[in-house]
């Protein structure tokens, strides 16, 4: 059984990984679309933030990236960079609600992990 569970999570890992920009950006923005109710315009601005967002995440992971400190800060700059585009992007109660997700989703993954995230 735990094989099957082991392999289950790889593949799921694996499909995630092997996902096109592209798909990342419109899987991303159907859940915000969701989530957060954004109108057509506010639809078309996220997937252009996202797919730009996700064409760099492709870029910085097919580089062999051997300091993963700088690695970590490129992808810190990246997500904070997103984070202030999306503000503007979103009406003040819409952010408030992608911030809550934000933070469930993180401790959703602190809980999978064990509770303590990754050692730095």
């Amino acid at each position: 059984m735990a094989v099957t569970v082991l392999s289950v999570n790889a593949q799921q890992r694996g499909n995630r990984e092997n996902m096109t920009p592209e798909k990342m950006a419109e899987r991303m923005t159907e859940k915000m679309t969701e989530d957060l109710k954004l109108d057509e315009a506010q639809k078309q601005e996220v997937y252009d933030l996202n797919l730009e967002s996700a064409n760099k995440r492709t870029e910085m992971m097919a580089k062999e990236q051997t300091d993963k400190k700088a690695a970590r800060e490129n992808m810190k700059a990246d997500q904070e960079a997103h984070e202030a585009k999306l503000k503007e992007i979103l009406t003040n109660d819409q952010f408030v609600k992608w911030e809550e997700i934000q933070k469930e989703q993180r401790e959703k993954m602190k809980d999978r992990r064990g509770g303590g995230g990754r050692p730095q």
